[in-house]
């Protein structure tokens, strides 16, 4: 069963939304998904309440979607453990608002 997650904030346009959907999206499936390990994709949901609009998500193995990308994180018979490479990322600080 799938465990869908409602943020608390409600947007008065489905814009606004749409964007917090994005940043939800991308922040999640970083997070979510570890190198050499599961991956997974974030599915999201805006719902139209009577104030506004909400945002709704889930995590989904990325395997079990169509179209796996293949990066190697399973490791099935056919596709035996791959060798770890690093690589140096930026860490991006969010402002305070």
């Amino acid at each position: 069963m799938e465990q869908w997650i409602t943020l608390e904030t409600v947007y008065a346009t489905e814009t606004e939304a749409n964007k917090a959907a994005l940043v939800v999206k991308v922040t999640e499936s970083r997070l979510s998904s570890i190198p050499g390990g599961p991956q997974y994709d974030i599915k999201t949901e805006l719902l139209q309440v009577d104030d506004g609009w909400r945002v709704r998500w889930h995590k989904v193995p990325a395997a079990g979607s169509p179209g796996c990308s293949g990066c190697g994180s399973c490791q099935t018979a056919s596709n035996p453990a791959k060798k770890t490479v690093r690589k140096l990322a930026k860490v991006i600080q969010f402002k305070p608002r």
